[in-house]
C-alpha cells in the first residue's frame, strides 16, 4: 500500500507518518513538502519513505498517482490573507489531484470539531470549507474532527520561566475536549491503513477527543506537577480576546482566532452545539503526558 501525506510538515502529519512507518503491514509513504530541508532525518533514513517537493497552493506540483490513500491537512494561515479563500484553493487543488489519480481509494481529512458550521467559529471555518469540497473527493472519505490540541498550550512555555501563563479558556473550571497530536496521528493512520474496507457511512465523520475533558485548572495542575513550581494563571476574559490575539497575529488572523476562541466559551456556537457530529472516538494520552513532552521532563 502507498499512502500520501499532504502536507507532511505539520506535527499531525509527522505523527501519522511515524505510525505508518512502524506498522507491520509495511506501507510506503510519500510526504509532500514545500521545503525539502524540513524533512526529518528519521524519515529520510527510512527506505519506505519518499519526500516530494510540492505545494498545496500549486495544483501542478501535486501528483498522487500510485497512491492508495491520501491524508490531507488544511494548513493554518498566519498571514494577512483571506483564510477561507485559501482553504478553498488548497482543498480544490487536493481534490483535483485525487480525482486525477485513479489509484486513490480513500481520502482522510484532518478536520476540526465545529466544522459542521459555516459561521461563528472563526478559524475553524477553514475546516468547514475543506469538508464541503473534499467530502466526495474519493470513493471512501473519512473526516476526522479533532478537538482542541493539547499541544496548543505550548504557547505558555514562553512565560513559564517568569512563573505564570495565560489561559483563554474561561471560566477556569469550564471543561473542554482536548486531544494529543500523537493520538491524532495514530487515529488517522489507522483510518488510512483500513483503506478498501467498507465504511459505515460515506463520508465517515467522527469527533476525536482525548480520554477526558480538561479545564484551565487542570492545565495549571499539569504544569505545576511537571515543573515542580507554583505557577500563576492569568485568565484572558472573553471581552479581552481580540486584544490578546492582536498582540500575536496580523489583524485578520487575530479576529478569526478570537472568534474561534469565543465559539467554545459560554454562549458560543460550539458551547451550545445544537448540531453535534454524533459519533465520537477517544485518544489515550493524558494532558500531563503532553506537558512532560513539552517541558522535556
Amino acid at each position: 500500500m502507498q499512502i500520501t501525506v499532504v502536507p507532511a510538515s505539520p506535527k499531525t502529519g509527522q505523527a501519522a507518518i511515524r505510525v505508518l512507518l512502524a506498522d507491520a503491514s509495511n506501507p510506503t509513504v510519500k510526504g509532500y513538502y514545500r521545503n525539502l530541508a524540513k524533512v526529518p532525518a528519521e524519515f529520510k533514513s527510512n527506505p519506505r519513505f519518499e519526500a516530494v517537493q510540492g505545494d498545496v497552493e500549486d495544483a501542478a506540483t501535486l501528483d498522487f498517482s500510485g497512491s492508495d490513500a491520501v491524508f490531507n491537512i488544511t494548513p493554518p494561515l498566519y498571514e494577512e490573507k483571506d483564510i477561507i479563500a485559501h482553504a478553498r484553493l488548497v482543498s480544490e487543488n487536493v481534490k483535483a489531484a485525487v480525482k486525477k489519480a485513479d489509484s486513490v481509494k480513500r481520502l482522510v481529512l484532518l478536520s476540526s470539531g465545529g466544522a459542521q458550521y459555516d459561521h461563528g467559529t472563526g478559524e475553524i471555518m477553514t475546516n468547514h470549507e475543506a469538508e464541503v469540497i473534499l467530502k466526495d473527493a474519493a470513493p471512501e472519505v473519512v473526516l476526522v474532527r479533532a478537538s482542541y490540541f493539547m499541544e496548543n498550550w505550548a504557547m505558555s512555555l514562553e512565560t513559564l520561566p517568569a512563573g505564570f501563563f495565560f489561559t483563554t479558556l474561561t471560566p477556569l473550571d469550564q471543561p473542554l475536549p482536548m486531544i494529543a497530536v500523537q493520538d491524532i496521528g495514530a487515529t488517522c493512520a489507522a483510518e488510512l491503513l483500513a483503506t478498501g474496507t467498507a465504511l459505515p457511512s460515506n463520508p465517515l465523520i467522527f469527533e476525536l477527543h482525548g480520554p477526558r475533558e480538561y479545564t484551565s485548572l487542570d492545565v495549571q495542575k499539569a504544569f505545576e506537577e511537571v515543573s515542580g513550581k507554583t505557577l500563576e494563571m492569568r485568565p484572558v476574559e472573553k471581552a479581552g480576546l481580540d486584544d490578546f490575539y492582536a498582540a500575536v497575529f496580523p489583524p485578520t488572523v487575530a479576529a478569526q482566532f478570537a472568534e474561534m476562541n469565543r465559539s467554545f466559551l459560554e454562549g458560543g456556537i460550539l458551547h451550545e452545539d445544537p448540531q453535534p457530529t454524533g459519533e465520537r472516538k477517544y485518544g489515550r494520552t493524558e494532558l500531563v503526558e503532553v506537558v512532560r513532552q513539552m517541558l522535556g521532563a
